[in-house]
């Protein structure tokens, strides 16, 4: 068995810049799928913060937020400070969702807040501040691309506001295959979301070493998905992708019923520099009751998947979930698991069909015994 040392992304890929500036799994499936416990522990993979936010809106006892790049820390030691410094209103200015012209300003008093690390990459780095830091990673610059010069081909900007209307399903379905889902946007859409242009203005082509099979296809398909069968007015991630915000949909930790749970909870947040299997080495004193995994098991083998799933278990509470996404790679547990792990599969299904991020093929919820 290879080593989970071995063939580490973090050695094979960049992570000195923002990858992620949002989080791109959809935590209105995520909350429900690990059951939080008031009195319970968590570990949390950080990417752009916003899920590990969200987890403590359901106020547990101790979230962890671990993540191989200090810059994605630097992205959730942000968002803290921000959330415990400024009201609301200010929150939504600050991060970007709205117009600010004291952005540099802010952060000047809330950098007192940052760890050291942080506050040097953002001091480093003040045109992110004054662009709104929602809008900085390379992620989300990927699809201002595809918004500013391929999606005008395609559609006119009246087709955009069209369906992101509110719509009933027939009236949805009627809409895309009417109007939408013409051979040019087909194409196009293999063409820009294949899995060359979205390595290399995307995500990385070291996250898809372990892929098999046509990636734009799939996308092609959970997309048909998100615009048909999903109401798409309330879909903050397809909004961003088609606007360039947040606006009328809002993601999960930004919806003000839960602004105030979240700063209360901030204190019980920990942010730590390493991968999964370092957080649980570091806090082998604790028993986790659940884990956000987001699609980390994409980015390594079978094999380091499996290591991965071992120190898992053994980290956790009996109960304990194991929540991730399969995007592209297939990650799932073989039957010899079956006397420590139960795939709650029906459960998993019924929330995917709900999952408003819908770059993913698969939800995955595994309950330790």
């Amino acid at each position: 068995m290879t080593n989970a040392t071995d063939d580490r992304i973090e050695d094979r890929a960049r992570f000195d810049l923002v990858r992620y500036a949002n989080c791109w799994e959809d935590a209105d499936i995520l909350l429900p799928a690990l059951e939080i416990k008031p009195d319970g522990s968590y570990l949390s993979v950080c990417s752009g913060g916003d899920n590990t936010l969200s987890i403590l809106s359901r106020k547990p006892a101790r979230v962890i937020a671990a993540d191989i790049s200090r810059v994605q820390l630097s992205c959730l030691d942000l968002k803290k400070a921000v959330f415990l410094n400024l009201d609301y209103e200010e929150v939504l200015q600050f991060l970007g969702l709205k117009e600010a012209a004291n952005r540099r300003e802010v952060y000047r008093l809330l950098s007192g807040n940052l760890s050291a690390p942080s506050r040097a990459f953002w001091d480093g780095y003040p045109e992110g501040i004054e662009q709104g830091i929602i809008h900085i990673g390379k992620f989300e610059n990927y699809f201002r691309i595809f918004r500013k010069y391929i999606l005008p081909l395609i559609h006119r900007e009246s087709d955009i506001t069209e369906l992101l209307k509110p719509k009933d399903l027939a009236q949805r379905q009627e809409f895309y295959y009417r109007r939408w889902d013409t051979g040019l946007w087909r194409l196009i859409f293999k063409l820009f979301f294949s899995r060359t242009v979205m390595g290399r203005l995307g995500r990385d082509p070291e996250f898809f070493r372990y892929v098999e099979g046509d990636i734009a296809r799939r996308l092609l398909q959970r997309a048909e998905y998100a615009v048909t069968v999903l109401p798409t007015h309330d879909n903050p991630y397809l909004e961003y992708i088609l606007t360039g915000n947040f606006s009328q949909a809002l993601p999960h930790y930004l919806r003000p019923e839960h602004f105030q749970n979240i700063r209360k909870g901030l204190g019980r947040l920990v942010l730590f520099k390493g991968g999964i299997a370092e957080a649980l080495e570091a806090h082998r004193d604790m028993r986790f009751d659940g884990y956000n995994l987001s699609d980390i098991f994409e980015y390594m083998s079978y094999e380091d998947y499996l290591q991965h799933l071992d120190r898992l278990i053994a980290g956790s509470k009996p109960g304990g979930r194991l929540v991730y996404w399969n995007m592209l790679a297939d990650r799932v547990p073989p039957g010899r698991y079956q006397d420590c792990l139960v795939s709650l599969e029906e459960r998993a299904r019924e929330l995917f069909q709900q999952d408003k991020a819908f770059f993913y093929k698969a939800f995955r919820i595994e309950a330790v015994l």
